[in-house]
This record gives structure tokens, C-alpha cells and sequence, in this order.
């Protein structure tokens, strides 16, 4: 099995080969959406590709969050709204507006808003809170939190 480093983060590639995004589809999408994903995200799928890393996490593909990703989410936080105790954080309205990108084995929602890419919003599953990391790495950081023993390399499973 292959070992992959990502922004001091290493990988073991549980069933390779890898299978990056090519560039040319993610920008393929961004056009069609009118907007460019997080540059850690960019950086993921066009180096990892898509799939499940053991510390909770998922990243979706460009072309699945067009498809049906975006509209699940916006169909979901219109009708179920359960963060109301961080308004300042980010509104329901808002969170309408917003991009999924990753999800956790938990059920959170990990979105970003097109107007700051870089401002990344958690929507946890299991409470009313919502959370703001800025980075891969923090989120990594975020999801490692739960999970005593859990040492690198960590575990990824790409997916098609």
C-alpha cells in the first residue's frame, strides 16, 4: 500500500490505485457553477481524488456535488434547520446558499459559501452548534479530536 502526503497529513492509500480529479473536470464544473471551490479542496481531489479518509471525513467529487449534492442540501436545510444557536455564525438562509463539499461518518455537513470559499462551516449531525474551519488541516484537526488511538498514516478509500 501506498503512503501520500498532503499538507503534513499522511495517507495510506487503502485500496490504490489513486484516482485524482483531473483538472480539466473540476474546472469544467466550476464554470458550470459560476464560482471556484476551496483551494485545500482543489488540492485534495486533484491530488487524492474523491473517497473516505479513516479520521471521519468524505470528499465529495466536483462532478456528484453538480449532479446531486447541492440540491440534496439546499431541499434539506430549507426544510430541517437545527443550528440555532450560532446565528452569527451563519443563518439558515446562508447555509441555503452554501456548497457541500466533504461530510463525516456522523452525518455532519461540511459546506462552504461561494462568496468566501475559504470560511468552511461544520454542521454537526449531533448538535446545535456550528463550527468554522478555515483549512484541510483544521479540519482534519476537527475530526481527530474524536478519535483517541488514531494515528498516521491514515487510512483512505478512494471511491468512483
Amino acid at each position: 500500500m501506498d503512503i501520500v502526503e498532503f499538507q503534513g497529513i499522511s495517507f495510506l492509500v487503502a485500496a490504490p490505485p489513486l484516482c485524482p480529479i483531473p483538472t480539466q473536470e473540476l474546472v469544467a464544473v466550476e464554470n458550470q457553477l459560476g464560482f471556484l471551490f476551496p483551494e485545500d479542496y482543489r488540492a485534495f481531489i486533484t491530488t487524492i481524488g474523491v473517497g473516505n479518509a479513516e479520521l471521519g471525513i468524505r470528499a465529495f467529487s466536483p462532478q456528484l456535488i453538480l449532479d446531486s449534492m447541492l440540491s440534496e442540501a439546499h431541499d434539506r436545510l430549507s426544510e430541517f434547520w437545527f443550528w440555532d444557536e450560532s446565528p452569527n455564525v451563519l443563518t439558515q438562509a446562508q447555509a441555503i446558499e452554501c456548497v457541500p463539499f466533504f461530510d463525516s461518518y456522523h452525518g455532519d455537513d461540511i459546506l462552504f459559501h461561494p462568496s468566501d470559499p475559504n470560511r468552511w462551516f461544520i454542521l454537526g449531525h449531533e448538535t446545535e452548534e456550528v463550527v468554522v474551519v478555515r483549512s484541510f488541516q483544521e479540519l482534519c484537526d476537527f475530526y481527530l479530536q474524536g478519535h483517541d488511538g488514531l494515528y498516521p498514516p491514515y487510512k483512505f478509500y478512494r471511491y468512483e
